[in-house]
């Protein structure tokens, strides 16, 4: 009787770990997807990182650039008011 139930052990021990050794394989192969679908999102964070590494760099003479745009709409702004204004006093003399 001994014995049989040293077999009978000896059986539910094997079939726990074979049972035990399909599902671990199961996690790997999940984990080895997540892994690599992870590996593709750190790249993609790479490449942004490179490519927006110059950025802060480029801000002060960015917003130079924009300073000086916006200096020149005005000066042009006035300028074409000021138009407007000699034409609005040719325009009746015409008529």
């Amino acid at each position: 009787m001994e014995l049989l139930l040293t077999l009978l052990s000896g059986v539910a021990l094997i079939t726990f770990l074979a049972v035990l050794l399909v599902f671990l394989n199961r996690i790997r192969n999940a984990l080895a997807g997540i892994n690599v679908s992870l590996s593709k999102i750190a790249m993609g964070v790479r490449a942004i990182e490179v490519e927006t590494a110059i950025l802060p760099a480029q801000i002060p003479v960015t917003a130079t650039a924009l300073t000086q745009i916006t200096e020149g709409a005005e000066t042009l702004a006035s300028v074409l008011a000021s138009a407007d204004g000699h034409l609005a006093q040719l325009a009746p003399q015409e008529s």
